[in-house]
């Protein structure tokens, strides 16, 4: 794998973390390994700072996906599925109480195979549960046989004899579906979260409703109950009750008696059947607070190697980890709620000034507000201009307390520790600006003195990473673009020449500055483009070798100069929400990035609005 392609994949990742689900380990490639022990501080680790919210378009979506994957996990075809009553319960006989019409004292069933008909199914929200609860409703369903035998003692010339028969459909005959009973029902998916912070998916079963039943049957004189001769009577004689075809009326109650616990326990079947084929076996039973690295410099390398080589080398990854909130799973005004703790965090790199203690909970301190309502939809933004307007199918909110530790954990991490030297920006200019210490010795006189005219320069930039100067990120929406402005306090800022085989510092600055960039949406790209960083203060630290230096034009000039020569060109990071939805939602759907917008009120929250569509069909 390239390194542009794994940035753009841990690029994937990192929305990857943000969403409701998501899957353990190092990389969602290891679902299937326990997750590692979290390295964040649990005490960073901010209650209820991401909200995910799956819209009634994008749950009915879903839900006509759910009832094929049903079909899918239960066997069978057009929209019947069929379940061998002996791998759910064993391979003993079903036992009726009190006989069975025609069959007297002890009756049964067994080798049953059983239809039923799932196009009836309704899957929907149930509004207002805490925890939240997906009902699939059965609504007159049709329960058919596809094969088994009753069986029990038959009257023969006044004795008990062994009989069987097969059973058969009794109702519908000639249609599509014969079956030998309706019902109607309700099958609840309940989404809770144990005490260890465990995805628990329970299964409730409402008591089956049985509409009516009719048993038909059929004479098989092979069966082992109708060979046992009792006297000298004629074969299969005690089977010729089969004949009869019907099962008497008064058998109705003692087939209710059977089926109603049955079709319970055949529902429950599906639903931990559908939880264990959409979870994958990954997500249910296992902890949910995980934590995914990112690498942000094989990030920032996919979409521009000449700053991945400018950029500080960072301890070690970015780390983003999530777990549920109490109560994590609500369904409200028709929507899927889901919330999420959530820390971003980096250990500290020297480049960075004063990077603040591990165990600060200054961010969960920060004020916040609750989350703003989901636009139903969005104006999606193509390479050509403003496209159609999408449906936000889910919803991805990120509050302020989320962001403003993120930007810290940035800095503190130390990927802007930055160094640009005079071969950089001739690079970056296309051979049209070198800068030396001779070009510079006007503005600072003395440094000709100490390095030669030709000698090369280098701007080095220190981030401060105390966390008491929050809030570091201010968010502001325009029509096509979010603008993100970093607040940089106390930034160090070195000035150095090469001299005497060494890099000599000619001044050293304390700067604050207001970095400027907007986050849009482009088609399959996220376009990153800084607009400029703004020196609001600058100090002098120290004794410079050109005290008499106007550092208050200087270092704003200096620094325009940087961000126009190197971020000239947006950064595109490709986000392929397909493949990040294939690995977390095993089901036939499409998933599209519309958009990054900053909404609600201040603070305001920052929302990744996602658009789904059945797989194939066009966005």
């Amino acid at each position: 794998m390239t390194r542009g392609a794994r940035g753009r994949r841990q690029a994937l990742h990192l929305l990857l973390a943000t969403m409701l689900i998501g899957c353990g380990g190092q990389s969602c490639n290891g679902c299937s390994a326990a997750p590692a022990k979290p390295k964040t501080p649990p005490e960073l680790v901010t209650p209820e700072v991401v909200h995910a919210r799956i819209t009634q378009h994008g749950f009915d979506l879903i839900a006509v996906n759910l009832v094929q994957l049903l079909q899918a996990v239960l066997g069978g075809s057009n929209g019947v599925a069929v379940i061998e009553i002996a791998k759910l319960l064993g391979p003993q006989p079903l036992q009726f109480s009190g006989g069975l019409g025609l069959f007297n004292g002890k009756a049964g069933a067994r080798d049953l195979v059983l239809t039923f008909d799932l196009k009836s199914a309704q899957v929907t929200l149930v509004d207002g549960s805490s925890p939240a609860r997906i009902r699939i409703a059965f609504d007159h369903a049709r329960l058919g046989v596809q094969k088994g035998v009753v069986f029990g003692s038959a009257s023969v010339v006044g004795f008990d004899s062994d009989a069987a028969c097969h059973l058969k459909n009794g109702l519908g005959g000639g249609t599509a579906m014969p079956h030998l009973a309706t019902f109607s029902g309700t099958l609840d998916l309940v989404l809770g979260v144990d005490a260890a912070g465990k995805l628990q998916v329970g299964v409730q079963v409402s008591k089956p409703v049985l509409h009516d039943i009719g048993f038909a049957l059929a004479k098989d004189c092979a069966l082992a109950e109708c060979t046992d001769q009792f006297l000298l009577e004629a074969p299969c004689l005690e089977c010729e009750l089969c004949a009869t075809g019907q099962l008497a009326s008064d058998a109705v109650a003692a087939a209710k008696d059977l089926l109603g616990p049955l079709l319970t326990q055949v529902l429950e079947l599906a639903g931990n059947l559908l939880i264990k084929q959409v979870l994958a076996g990954t997500l249910n039973g296992k902890p949910l607070d995980l934590e995914i690295p990112i690498d942000l410099q094989s990030v920032l390398a996919s979409a521009s190697p000449l700053l991945a080589g400018l950029v500080g080398q960072p301890q070690g990854p970015l780390l983003v980890r999530t777990r549920p909130s109490p109560q994590a799973f609500s369904v409200q005004d028709k929507a899927l709620l889901a919330r999420l703790d959530a820390a971003v965090f980096a250990a500290a790199s020297p480049c960075a000034v004063e990077p603040g203690l591990d165990a600060t909970t200054v961010f969960a301190k920060l004020p916040q507000g609750a989350p703003p309502p989901l636009p139903a939809a969005v104006a999606v933004q193509m390479p050509g201009g403003i496209g159609p307007v999408k449906p936000v199918d889910i919803g991805v909110l990120l509050g302020p307390r989320a962001l403003q530790e993120a930007g810290w954990s940035v800095l503190r991490g130390g990927l802007l520790c930055i160094a640009v030297d005079s071969a950089v920006l001739y690079g970056a200019s296309g051979g049209k600006l070198l800068v030396t210490a001779g070009a510079l010795d006007l503005a600072l006189p003395g440094l000709g003195q100490l390095a030669r005219a030709a000698a090369p320069i280098r701007i080095a930039v220190r981030p401060n990473a105390q966390p008491e100067g929050v809030p570091y990120l201010e968010l502001q929406q325009e029509t096509t673009a979010t603008v993100v402005t970093l607040h940089l306090r106390r930034l160090g800022i070195g000035i150095e020449a090469f001299a005497h085989g060494r890099w000599l510092t000619v001044v050293e600055l304390q700067a604050d500055a207001n970095l400027v960039a907007s986050v849009a949406v482009v088609g399959p790209q996220v376009a990153l483009q800084v607009r400029s960083l703004a020196v609001l203060k600058v100090e002098v630290v120290g004794d410079p070798i050109a005290p008499g230096a106007n550092w208050q034009q200087l270092a704003p000039a200096v620094a325009q100069l940087a961000v126009s020569l190197l971020f000239a060109q947006p950064l595109a990071f490709d986000v392929d929400m397909q493949a990040m939805l294939a690995q977390v939602l095993k089901l036939p759907i499409s998933a599209e990035l519309l958009s990054i917008q900053a909404i609600g009120s201040q603070p305001q929250w920052l929302m990744l609005a996602i658009g789904l569509h059945q797989a194939g069909a066009k966005p």
